[in-house]
C-alpha cells in the first residue's frame, strides 16, 4: 500500500506540471467566471441560477472528462517514452502495484478540480441568491425550487390496458373494428399480423391520449403513495399591525423563524384558519381573509396589537404541465383544483390560471397528505377569460408530488460525487490505453469512448431491435442491436452521472443511488478496466534485449 500511495502522489505532481492540464483548467475556471454574468435564462431569477447550475456543472463534466482522459492516457506513455520506467522497473514495485498508484494519483488530482470547480459554482450560486428577485414568485420559486432537495412522486398509473380493451371491444361491436384493420391491411400490403399490430398500436396510443385529455367543464383525478412528508408543524404568537375589512387584509409581524418557514402563496394558519400568504418581508407577512372570516368567523374583530396564533405547516409541491389543444387568446388556462386527505377528510381548492404549456407549481399544506402517504387530486378545466373553453392534456409524466427530504449543499455535495464516478472511470480507461498505446493512440481510444457512453441513452433506443423493417435493413438492426448489448455491459451511462437536470429542478439526489452507480462503475466497470490494464501491462516486454 506504500508503495501504491508513492506512486499516486509522484503522479499527482506530474499531473500538476502537465501542460495540457494547465490549459484546461485555465479555461474551466474563466468559463465559470463569465457564466454569471453572460447567462441570462428566461429573465427571472431563478432561471438565471437554474441556467448557471446546468451549464455550470456540465461544462465541468465535460473538461474535466477530457482532462482526465489526456493525463492519464499520458502518465504510463511518457514513463515508457522517456525511459524513466526503466528506473521504476529495478524498484521493488510489482507492475500491478504501478498500474493502480498512476490511477489513484490521477483520481486525486481529478478530485482536486472537481473540489475547486464545485466549491465555484457553489459560491456563484450563492451570490445569485442574494440578488433581487424579480417578483415574489420569483422569489418563491428560487427558495423552494431551486435551493432544494426534493424527492418527486408520480401518481398511481393509469391502466391504459383495460381502456384500450374497452375502446378495441366499443370498436368491435359498433361493427368500426373490421374497417379500420381492413385499412391497416392495405398499408401493411395485405400482412394480416403486421395490420392487427399497428391496429392495437394506434387504439392503445388513442387510449392514451385520451385518457390523459379533459374537455371543458371535465375533470381529472389522480391518487398518488408514498408521499413521506418531512419536518413538523411550527407554531407561534404573532401580533396584528393592520387588519382591514374593506380591503380583506391582514398583516401580521412575526419572529424570523417563523418566517423562515413561510414562502409567498404558501400555506400558512392564523388561528386555525387556512390562509395564503400574499406577500412576505424580512418582520411581518399578509394574508388576504374572506371577508366572512372577518367579520363572523374566528379571525373577526381583529386590531392592530392583538396577538393571534400562527402555524406554519411542512409544505409539499404539486408540478404541473398543462397543454390546450388550441391556445386561448391569453394565454392562460384556467383551472380549479381540489386536494384532499383521503383518511382525514381535509379538504383544499385554489383557482389559478396558469401559463400554457408552462411547468407550474402548486404550493400546499402537507396535512393534505394522510399518515400512510396517500393524496387525492382533482383538476377541473374551466372555461377561458371568453367564457369559451378548450381541451387540456396533462400526461401522467407532467405531474408529480415533490417534498422536501434535504439542503440543498448535502443535494450539491452528492451531485458532484456523480461527476466523480465518471471521472474515475473515465482514469481507468486512460490508464489502460496507455498501458499499450502510444500517447496519440491512447488519447483517441480514450476520447472514443467519451461521446459513446454519453449518448449510450440514445444509441439504446435507436438500435432497438425492430421487426418488419425486411431486407438489409432488418439484418443491419440486428448487428447494431448486438453490437450496442456488449458495448453496454462495457461502458456506463453517463447520463445517469449528470446532475444538471437533477441540480436545476431542486430533485433529490439519494446516497442509496451514489452507492449504486458507485458499486457498478467503480467496482465492476473500473475495476474490470484496471484489471485488464494491470495484466497486459505486467506481460507487456517494456525494453528488448540484443545480444
Amino acid at each position: 500500500m506504500r508503495s501504491i500511495w508513492a506512486i499516486s502522489r509522484h503522479t499527482l505532481a506530474h499531473c500538476l506540471r502537465m501542460k495540457v492540464a494547465g490549459t484546461f483548467i485555465l479555461m474551466l475556471l474563466v468559463a465559470l467566471a463569465i457564466l454569471p454574468t453572460v447567462m441570462k435564462g428566461d429573465g427571472t431569477l431563478a432561471g438565471r441560477i437554474r441556467t448557471l447550475l446546468a451549464y455550470g456543472t456540465g461544462l465541468t463534466g465535460m473538461l474535466l472528462s477530457i482532462v482526465t482522459l489526456l493525463v492519464s492516457a499520458g502518465v504510463i506513455t511518457s514513463d515508457v517514452q522517456g525511459k524513466q520506467i526503466f528506473t521504476v522497473a529495478t524498484k521493488p514495485l510489482a507492475r500491478w502495484q504501478y498500474v493502480i498508484g498512476r490511477w489513484l494519483g490521477v483520481v486525486i488530482f481529478d478530485l482536486a478540480l472537481l473540489g475547486v470547480s464545485g466549491a465555484a459554482i457553489y459560491a456563484f450560486a450563492q451570490h445569485l441568491r442574494l440578488q433581487e428577485a424579480l417578483n415574489p414568485q420569483d422569489r418563491r420559486a428560487v427558495e423552494t425550487e431551486v435551493f432544494a432537495a426534493r424527492r418527486k412522486v408520480g401518481p398511481e398509473p393509469t391502466d391504459i390496458q383495460s381502456l384500450a380493451t374497452q375502446r378495441r371491444k366499443r370498436l368491435e361491436e359498433e361493427g368500426r373494428y373490421q374497417e379500420a384493420l381492413e385499412a391497416f391491411r392495405l398499408k401493411a400490403r395485405g400482412d394480416e399480423q403486421k395490420a392487427k399490430a399497428q391496429l392495437d398500436e394506434q387504439i392503445l396510443s388513442d387510449a392514451a391520449a385520451a385518457a390523459q385529455s379533459v374537455s371543458p367543464g371535465g375533470y381529472f383525478q389522480w391518487r398518488f403513495n408514498g408521499v413521506a412528508v418531512a419536518g413538523t408543524e411550527l407554531r407561534e404568537i404573532g401580533s396584528v399591525i393592520q387588519a382591514d375589512e374593506e380591503t380583506a387584509l391582514v398583516r401580521i409581524s412575526a419572529s424570523p423563524r417563523l418566517l423562515g418557514r413561510l414562502v409567498f402563496s404558501g400555506p400558512v394558519r392564523v388561528n386555525d384558519v387556512d390562509l395564503r400568504v400574499t406577500r412576505l418581508e424580512k418582520d411581518f407577512f399578509e394574508v388576504e381573509p374572506t371577508v366572512d372570516d372577518l367579520a363572523g368567523g374566528r379571525l373577526a374583530g381583529l386590531a392592530p396589537g392583538d396577538l393571534v396564533e400562527v402555524a406554519a405547516d411542512p409544505m409539499i409541491q404539486i408540478a404541473f404541465k398543462a397543454s390546450p389543444a388550441v391556445a386561448p387568446q391569453d394565454k392562460l388556462l384556467r383551472s380549479l383544483w381540489e386536494l384532499g386527505n383521503p383518511t382525514t377528510g381535509l379538504r383544499y381548492m385554489e383557482l389559478r390560471s396558469d401559463p400554457a404549456q408552462t411547468p407550474a407549481t402548486l404550493t400546499v399544506s402537507a396535512r393534505l397528505v394522510d399518515p400512510n402517504g396517500q393524496m387525492e387530486v382533482r383538476y377541473n378545466n374551466l372555461p377561458d377569460s371568453a367564457g369559451k373553453g378548450t381541451s387540456v392534456t396533462i400526461l401522467d409524466g407532467d405531474i408529480s408530488v415533490l417534498y422536501r427530504v434535504g439542503s440543498f449543499g448535502g443535494n450539491f455535495v452528492r451531485a458532484m460525487l456523480l461527476i466523480m464516478l465518471q471521472l474515475a472511470f473515465l482514469a481507468a480507461v486512460g490508464v489502460f490505453a496507455g498501458s499499450f498505446l502510444s500517447f496519440p493512440v491512447a488519447c483517441l481510444v480514450g476520447l472514443a469512448t467519451l461521446p459513446v457512453s454519453m449518448a449510450r441513452g440514445f444509441l439504446s433506443q435507436s438500435l432497438q431491435i425492430r421487426p418488419g423493417l425486411g431486407g438489409g435493413m432488418e439484418v443491419l438492426t440486428l448487428i447494431g442491436g448486438w453490437a450496442f448489448r456488449v458495448v453496454r455491459v462495457l461502458l456506463p451511462d453517463f447520463s445517469q452521472t449528470s446532475p444538471s437536470q437533477s441540480l436545476v429542478g431542486g430533485e433529490h439526489i439519494s446516497w442509496e443511488f451514489i452507492a449504486r452507480l458507485g458499486l457498478l462503475m467503480l467496482i465492476v466497470r473500473a475495476g474490470l478496466v484496471l484489471a485488464s490494464a494491470c495484466l497486459i501491462f505486467h506481460k507487456r516486454e517494456l525494453a528488448r534485449v540484443q545480444v
